[in-house]
């Protein structure tokens, strides 16, 4: 475990004593909701970081987002997911890894779709196979997952490996310049503390990419599952969490309508959120050319 005082994403001479900014943040899961942490941004490359040293492993115990199933929402959006996936290179003989897949319900969705695809996640046993990290693929996806690592530059390393010639990487990540940690009640989903370790620029995230002699190919200032189906668009879903206490593990259980009722803005947002973005994601495609 290792504490963060240091700026591990730029040149290093941000420290925790120049921040530009930092504030105590509560964890947004249930289960941890007492727990508080540090987040401060490097004065230099402007990312987030997470300040103490934890163990991961306590936290993803009973983590909420491995509780998802396949339905009407995640399928939605796996389905516009998928769409710029094709749209941006993916083929149906292309073969493709989910890393930091979770339970893997992207990759059983895809091999629904007639895809060949696995999934690698460290922190869920069912897919914590490192076997498929010794192969490589056409396509290396991984979404809301390299700000949990403690190292972004090794892991762009690791997904670098496990691609092909010629191969893409597409990125889904917060951006840590749209989060303003003077209102970190309302970015409780992107901050999502402790397990995001480093929250990334979009400036930082693509000079990492070229430090792995990556080719940008794309950047979408817009999370894959921003979708004009009602209820899935992230404003909807990011209000939605703010309303009930900005509790993360509301989003995986039974809908409440009862909060729909309360605020006539939630239900427009329900049917029209997508024209009113508020998404702290962005999505970077790279291609491998070595």
């Amino acid at each position: 475990m290792e504490e963060f005082d240091v700026c591990n994403i730029c040149d290093g001479s941000g420290h925790f004593e120049n921040a530009l900014e930092h504030k105590r943040i509560p964890s947004n899961v249930r289960k941890f909701k007492y727990h508080k942490f540090t987040v401060w941004r490097c004065k230099n490359c402007h990312s987030l970081h997470s300040k103490e040293a934890v163990d991961l492993a306590t936290y993803y115990n009973g983590y909420p987002i491995n509780n998802n199933r396949l339905g009407y929402v995640i399928r939605a959006g796996y389905s516009n997911r998928l769409k710029t996936l094709r749209k941006y290179g993916l083929r149906e003989n292309h073969t493709i890894l989910d890393f930091g897949c979770g339970n893997g319900l992207f990759v059983s969705f895809l091999k629904e779709q007639g895809y060949t695809a696995f999934g690698y996640d460290a922190f869920v046993e069912a897919c914590a196979d490192k076997d498929v990290l010794n192969r490589s693929y056409d396509i290396v996806v991984s979404y809301d997952v390299i700000e949990h690592f403690f190292s972004p530059l090794d892991f762009l390393h690791d997904l670098v490996k496990c691609l092909n010639k010629g191969g893409t990487l597409f990125l889904e990540t917060p951006d840590a310049e749209k989060i303003d940690l003077a209102e970190s009640e309302k970015f409780s989903m992107a901050l999502h503390q402790p397990f995001h370790r480093h929250i990334l620029t979009k400036k930082a995230l693509l000079d990492l990419g070229r430090q792995v002699d990556l080719k940008l190919l794309k950047t979408i200032n817009r999370s894959c599952m921003d979708t004009l189906y009602p209820i899935v668009n992230v404003r909807f879903l990011s209000d939605y969490v703010y309303q009930t206490g900005g509790i993360l593990d509301t989003v995986f259980e039974k809908f409440n309508p009862k909060v729909l009722l309360k605020s006539p803005l939630l239900i427009f947002y329900c049917f029209f959120g997508y024209f009113f973005p508020k998404s702290t994601t962005m999505v970077t495609v790279f291609r491998k050319d070595y």
